[in-house]
């Protein structure tokens, strides 16, 4: 494994903690708006760089089609059914009506339990197109390669972002619109350029500062149009935040860029460690925020925002981070952690 890759598989773990964090002081303007809107618009990256680092992983191995899909999709399954049990039975507990055990099977099978395992399910998508897209990767150029990046760029970003703007007067999302019903260019839809785009910035030479700099350029502007859009609504609105949004992209493509502008070498024996249990981290940081946090008052909606928000995200991904390495000690639990 290569310390680069562990260390940003790391930091995109912590952004997503942070992005949770800091959004329940969102909804609002106030006081403390301004302090989320910062640090919303810096984490934005965190589920794209995971994607990108799986197309990095992915995309250049050669393996065969049985054996891919038996690797991935024991990495991906048990966990989403795991997790997925393990929130039904938070929301049973807290006096959400469920249902039986029909209808946990139900609500797994027709979508997230709890609103950020929206990313395992992504996943399965994802997984599915690897083996035909690794084949495209490795048998063409890389103008070909940047071709299909910049082409995904306009399809997925650029055009629904400006179709939006001029025809939703509310808090809209992406949508395709004619690029999907008249031109049917789907298949330049979705995330499924962020793992091109992972293996192709991993291929070439990063450069830290440029890297570095159109991450923060990107971010701040985020938080700039965030901030005009929503006063333009009349609340907020997280319209720029989604993760297709084109400073989003660009936001991850500059962070990416920039660590593979570090040197290259071997993780150390606690980067490693670390690394290792960011799935559990991310699937359990949820149920740590709200009912083990929050209810002791270590929130960041108490006190300085731009303080708690930090302490918090430090305290729910330390706590994480032991829960899920004590597990992960079990040898059968690294199934789903």
């Amino acid at each position: 494994m290569d310390r680069r890759v562990s260390l940003l598989r790391i930091v995109a773990c912590f952004m997503v903690i942070l992005l949770h964090v800091s959004a329940e002081n969102f909804h609002a303007f106030g006081e403390k708006w301004w302090a989320a809107n910062f640090y919303d618009s810096l984490t934005r990256a965190c589920v794209p760089i995971f994607f990108m680092i799986s197309g990095a992983n992915l995309l250049s191995k050669d393996e065969a089609l049985g054996t891919f899909f038996r690797k991935r999709f024991l990495k991906i399954i048990p966990p989403l059914i795991f997790w997925s049990c393990f929130f039904l039975w938070w929301l049973a507990y807290n006096g959400v009506i469920i249902g039986n055990w029909d209808a946990w099977v139900v609500k797994i099978m027709s979508g997230q339990t709890m609103f950020h395992l929206w990313y395992l399910y992504a996943l399965v998508g994802l997984y599915a197109v690897v083996p035909v897209l690794r084949k495209f990767y490795q048998h063409s150029s890389r103008q070909e390669h940047l071709a299909f990046i910049l082409l995904w760029f306009a399809v997925a970003s650029i055009y629904p972002t400006i179709m939006a703007l001029m025809n939703d007067t509310q808090c809209g999302s992406l949508q395709l619109g004619l690029l999907a019903t008249q031109y049917h260019l789907t298949y330049f839809g979705g995330y499924i350029g962020y793992l091109l785009l992972g293996a192709y910035i991993a291929d070439s030479r990063g450069s830290l500062m440029a890297g570095l700099t159109i991450f923060a350029s990107c971010s701040a502007a985020t938080m700039a149009v965030t901030y005009l859009w929503s006063q333009h609504l009349g609340g907020p609105c997280e319209f720029f935040y989604i993760y297709l949004s084109p400073l989003v992209v660009g936001a991850a493509y500059g962070l990416y860029t920039a660590f593979m502008g570090m040197k290259p070498g071997v993780p150390s024996r606690w980067v490693m460690a670390i690394s290792d249990c960011t799935l559990g981290i991310y699937c359990i940081h949820i149920f740590m925020i709200d009912p083990i946090f929050k209810a002791r008052a270590i929130s960041a909606t108490i006190g300085n925002p731009w303080v708690t928000s930090l302490t918090t995200s430090i305290c729910v991904f330390a706590a994480s981070f032991v829960l899920i390495y004590i597990l992960r000690l079990i040898k059968p639990l690294r199934y789903i952690t």
